[in-house]
């Protein structure tokens, strides 16, 4: 790991959020090294089965860079072997309950679309029965 220390992490503090990471994915039989430390941006490498892996972008979103990102000094984490956008990074974290790291761009883009709201389990039902029963 090279590192340029600029008022970034602590090289103590990465190692403890790499002894809670690596596990869970070694149960998966991947890895995971820190290839870089720039000025408080963590450029991180997947190995053996997470290499490969078809959800590496929800690996890295939800708990990888959730995880680095609440280490003191470092401001952003990168992995040359995610490919998915910033906003799609923020949503799967979101979506995984865990906080939105990027902020969004000037407010150019369409707004969401509403969630319609959830019909209660006890009328999907009913309302299927009396459909078929008249």
């Amino acid at each position: 790991m090279t590192t340029t220390q600029n008022a970034g992490p602590l090289e103590e503090d990465l190692q403890e959020a790499l002894s809670y990471i690596r596990p869970l994915l070694k149960g998966h039989s991947g890895d995971l090294t820190i290839a870089a430390v720039d000025d408080g941006v963590v450029t991180v490498d997947f190995h053996n089965a997470c290499h490969s892996c078809p959800a590496i972008s929800v690996t890295f979103a939800g708990l990888v860079r959730s995880r680095l990102m609440q280490v003191d000094g470092v401001k952003d984490v990168r992995s040359s072997q995610v490919h998915a956008s910033r906003r799609a990074l923020d949503r799967i974290a979101a979506t995984l309950g865990g906080p939105a790291h990027y902020r969004p761009a000037q407010s150019t883009s369409r707004p969401s679309l509403p969630l319609l709201p959830k019909q209660p389990s006890a009328c999907q039902p009913l309302a299927i029965a009396d459909a078929g029963g008249r």
